[in-house]
């Protein structure tokens, strides 16, 4: 019977199957020998015992007897030299292994165990049948040694294995086995087979299992690795791209940073110093009123000065017009092209000569001037922006300008006129004409300037427009960057003196109209369907995107002229050139594409009280159409909008239904179409030209084309079920591009209902203009602000950016400022200003503490020096007085250069205590950035020493170190370094 035991003498001699030799175990090279000349006798027994003897050198004799199972097992002695006797079994093989004192022999053993392992396992597969893997008793990552004695593996031949069998011999039936003991044992053997086949079975679905997950893993890894692949080069090119647009932004801003330090800014700040002080002390009793009464005096003939030029201006413009095209007209009835070489030579020449002054004798006067305004009121010194010089040439390039029939208006000169008026008044003084007015020199100081210019920049709105509720409002919402009650009355006076002396001068003259927009008829016309709010709501919101385009060309080529053009006068001249030429020859020439249109039907032979109108009035409306190429009666629709002045186009836009007459189809709708493409093209491109130009008449017609085009869709799509005007729609197109390019809100809206003069159209006025801003608002910035930011004019925005908000002012101080002590030398004085162009400088106690004491101004330091290059009198108010200082101020102040000290005298101190302003105002170096951007922009601040808890000065802080773009850079250096809230705390730390 079988014992069960796979290695029995029984079950070996299966077959007759021999052991294969112990040479294809083992290859002659992997043979091991002791190092100690030992000697090895191979004995063979062809029996299946083998007796293997070792002999010492020490004559010490080991026998290895073999069991009666064919195990052989070799003892390996090691004791200054060994015998090795290797025997070869047929059935089994036997490793003699001798042990080398070092680690090679340890890896040649495992190389050999590896091998063998290999070589069973390679032929073990190649078997028919499925048989276990050989049973191998070893461990793989590390070898045991005790007493000297390696343990190695067991390697069983795979020829002569087999498995344990599964039954013992319990299970086996034997004849005196019961019916129900063999009924058992049967179960028995077979709950075991079915286990062995059901554990089998699993093993091999565990194995396809994990082969399948792992093919599965490998898979996702190659799709994920296939579809990633792109997605990461992509992320890489974008971070790349991003990158390199802020290293060039980077780099503009640096440019920019050099143009922007050519403009100085104004101080706001009264300097209360000791020796402004006692000047108030003298004359205490005049201090309540404030000089009063001569503001609202300089108010009233600021008014009446600007309503004058107003009239003169819309005079010049109206008469030059008029003869224009009556000749033009008359050469017409002649021969055509004669006529068109007509109208070519006198608009070319008109444009030209406005070219020629505003880019030769005064460049200051080129453009609308209301930049340069914003920027002034704002606390930016920009030369030559008032000066009487710039007010006749830009009056005079303003009125050839919109003569010759280019895309312009003259509202934004008025504005930038009006403002030199206020300066000119204001300071009653003029370096170029020399003269001098005393009693108005207490107004020669920034702060009361600044108050006296934004009331005649309203006053120049309010007589372009016949509007003085909206001048008022339009410098408190556009260009005024500081406010305040007793400004507001003596705004409106102002306006209110402006508009009526330009009504009354041009009601004396009779044929004249108003200078922009005059009255409309809306105020006649029946109020509006609730309905036409959605129509009105969609021309804001293309009144948005019709702003943010035209806004987008035209600083797109402002940018190219920049670059190309502005470096060369004469190119400047040649550009407008070019652009009166194309639009000429657009304005002569699209006419003739359209048909001719009987005006009978839109002529109104009676008035509101149902009596005929005489002749003249009737001649008067057959005027508002242009014949051009037509008969007696009869219209040509593209002429009467193109070939016209901007007057007679806005009448013929904004012209509404009346009882007696329908004007819907007065101009048809690819007339719209295309006047409102060629108009918004030209206009974009020739606002910031070399002329002096306005953008609120383009601005004007542009929406009132577009306007009236919707409401001419509108009244197709409903047909005669609802009588839809189209002259209301061009009013709403009117404020609602304005509103998108502008972003004017309040004055426009009130503007707009001055001049239609009913209350009734309010609601659908706002909800068009508001919803025109905030469409634009989401895709561009306001035109004005991006010329100014071209124009390189320091601006500090109404409200602090979201930078600002993260930052303290330690962040973007500038350290280690330059100071003076409070008792310093001459020579220390001089060579500071000769060698910084600083502005202002803080006075500190000693080097040490640097405690604040006060500031002092450059201006300042001058005019100390000034008089003590006359006569050096220390500490004494004939080396200062701040009443001289405000009025050199404004004059003429010497130059560092200017001075010739002795070198001896520079040791000499200088007291600054009676000069500096004692009422400095300084911050803490963790006070936060968006409250100090409130401190400068609502005080009118330029300049802000920042100091630690014990007042000790740190750095300095000025309107250029808060400007959005030099916020912004910084936070990105702060924000590449990627810290915490923690870490950002502390930067800019000592």
């Amino acid at each position: 019977m079988s014992s069960g035991n796979p290695f029995d003498n029984e079950n070996l001699n299966d077959g007759g199957n021999k052991s294969p030799p112990i040479e294809e175990l083992y290859s002659p090279s992997e043979s091991l020998a002791n190092n100690n000349n030992n000697n090895n006798n191979n004995n063979n027994n062809n029996n299946n015992n083998n007796n293997n003897n070792n002999n010492n050198n020490n004559n010490n004799n080991n026998n290895n007897n073999n069991n009666n199972n064919n195990n052989n097992n070799n003892n390996n002695n090691n004791n200054n030299g060994n015998n090795s006797n290797n025997n070869n079994n047929n059935n089994y093989s036997s490793v003699t292994n001798n042990n080398n004192n070092g680690e090679e022999k340890k890896k040649s053993k495992k190389k050999v165990r590896i091998q063998e392992e290999e070589r069973l396992t390679e032929s073990y597969d190649n078997e028919e049948e499925e048989e276990p893997t050989p049973y191998i008793e070893e461990d793989e990552e590390e070898e045991e040694m005790e007493d000297g004695i390696i343990l190695q593996p067991i390697v069983r031949d795979h020829s002569t294995y087999r498995p344990k069998n599964l039954h013992n011999s319990s299970d086996e039936i034997r004849e005196g086995d019961s019916f129900g003991a063999k009924v058992s044992k049967t179960f028995g053997k077979t709950n075991k087979k079915i286990k062995q086949k059901i554990g089998e079975s699993n093993k091999k679905i565990e194995t396809r299992v994990k082969h399948s997950n792992k093919a599965i893993e490998e898979g996702w890894k190659t799709i994920a690795q296939t579809t990633m692949k792109p997605v990461d080069n992509i992320r890489e090119q974008h971070h790349r791209r991003a990158e390199q647009h802020e290293v060039a932004e980077r780099a503009v801003w640096f440019k920019d940073k050099l143009q922007i330090q050519k403009y100085e800014c104004l101080d706001y700040v009264t300097i209360y110093n000791k020796a402004h002080r006692n000047e108030l002390y003298k004359n205490f009793s005049k201090l309540a009123s404030d000089h009063e009464v001569l503001r609202w005096i300089v108010s009233l003939f600021m008014g009446i000065f600007i309503g004058t030029i107003a009239y003169i201006s819309h005079t010049c413009v109206s008469n030059i017009t008029k003869y224009k095209f009556k000749f033009v007209e008359a050469v017409l009835e002649l021969d055509i092209f004669l006529a068109f070489l007509t109208y070519f030579l006198i608009n070319a020449l008109l444009a030209t000569c406005s070219s020629l002054l505003a880019v030769y004798y005064e460049p200051t006067a080129a453009g609308s001037g209301i930049p340069e305004v914003k920027g002034y009121l704002n606390g930016t010194k920009i030369p030559h922006t008032l000066k009487m010089k710039t007010l006749w040439t830009k009056l005079l390039s303003m009125i050839l300008a919109v003569s010759s029939g280019l895309q312009v208006g003259s509202e934004g000169p008025m504005i930038h006129i009006g403002a030199i008026v206020g300066n000119g008044f204001s300071q009653a003084q003029s370096k170029e004409f020399g003269f001098k007015i005393p009693f108005l020199r207490s107004f020669r100081n920034d702060k009361d300037k600044r108050d006296f210019v934004t009331s005649g920049a309203g006053a120049g709105v309010a007589a372009a427009f016949s509007a003085p509720l909206g001048g008022a409002l339009f410098s408190l919402e556009e260009v005024s960057s500081f406010w305040s009650t007793t400004l507001t009355w003596r705004a409106f006076f102002s306006c209110m003196v402006a508009t009526y002396t330009m009504n009354v001068l041009q009601s004396n003259s009779g044929s004249l109209t108003g200078l922009i927009i005059f009255n409309t008829g809306i105020g006649d016309k029946d109020s509006y369907n609730w309905f036409e709010i959605i129509p009105f709501l969609l021309i804001g919101v293309l009144g948005g995107l019709g702003g943010a385009l035209f806004t987008w060309i035209n600083v797109k080529v402002s940018e190219f002229r920049r670059e190309k053009i502005n470096k060369i006068k004469s190119l400047r001249v040649l550009e407008v050139f070019l652009i009166i030429g194309i639009s000429t020859c657009l304005q002569f020439f699209l006419p003739m594409f359209f048909s001719c249109r009987n005006a009978e039907p839109y002529i109104n032979r009676i008035d509101s009280d149902k009596n005929p109108l005489n002749s003249s009035d009737i001649e008067k409306q057959f005027d508002e159409f242009k014949r051009f190429n037509c008969k007696e009666g009869w219209y040509n629709p593209m002429a009467t909008v193109i070939f016209a002045s901007y007057e007679e186009a806005i009448t013929n836009l904004l012209k509404i239904n009346t009882e007696p007459v329908d004007n819907t189809d007065r101009l048809g709708l690819w007339v719209m179409l295309l006047f409102f493409i060629f108009y918004l093209v030209f206009a974009a491109y020739t606002a910031g030209s070399g002329i002096s130009s306005g953008t609120f008449v383009p601005m004007i017609v542009i929406g009132a084309s577009y306007g009236r085009f919707v409401g001419l869709v509108v009244s197709y799509v409903l047909g005669s079920k609802v009588k839809i005007d189209p002259g209301i729609y061009a009013v709403m197109g009117a404020a609602a591009f304005m509103s998108g390019v502008s972003r004017l809100t309040i004055s426009l809206t009130v503007i707009l209902i001055e001049i239609t003069d009913r209350l009734k159209y309010l609601l659908p006025l706002m909800l068009t203009v508001m919803t025109a801003k905030w469409v634009a608002d989401a895709l561009i910035h306001p035109l004005f602000d991006l010329l100014m930011q071209m124009k390189y004019i320091p601006y500090l925005e109404p409200h602090p950016s979201k930078e600002m908000k993260l930052m303290m002012c330690k962040h973007i101080m500038a350290k280690k400022p330059v100071y003076f002590l409070e008792k310093d030398t001459l020579g220390n004085i001089l060579r500071v200003l000769k060698e910084t162009r600083h502005n202002g400088f803080p006075v500190v106690n000693n080097d040490e503490e640097k405690l604040v004491k006060g500031f002092i101004l450059r201006t300042q330091l001058l005019m100390i020096l000034e008089r003590i290059s006359d006569v050096y009198i220390p500490n004494s108010e004939a080396t200062y007085s701040h009443i001289e200082y405000t009025t050199k101020l404004t004059w003429k102040l010497p130059s560092i250069n200017d001075f010739n000290f002795d070198p001896a005298d520079y040791s000499q101190e200088v007291d600054l205590t009676d000069v500096m302003n004692l009422t400095v105002l300084t911050v803490n170096v963790e006070f936060a950035v968006s409250e100090a951007f409130q401190l400068f922009r609502t005080m009118g601040l330029r300049h802000m020493p920042v100091v630690n808890e014990n007042n000790k000065l740190k750095g300095i802080i000025t309107k250029k170190d808060l400007l959005e773009k030099t916020c912004e850079q910084r936070y990105r250096e702060l924000n590449h370094m990627k810290l915490g809230v923690d870490q950002l705390i502390h930067v800019g730390d000592e």
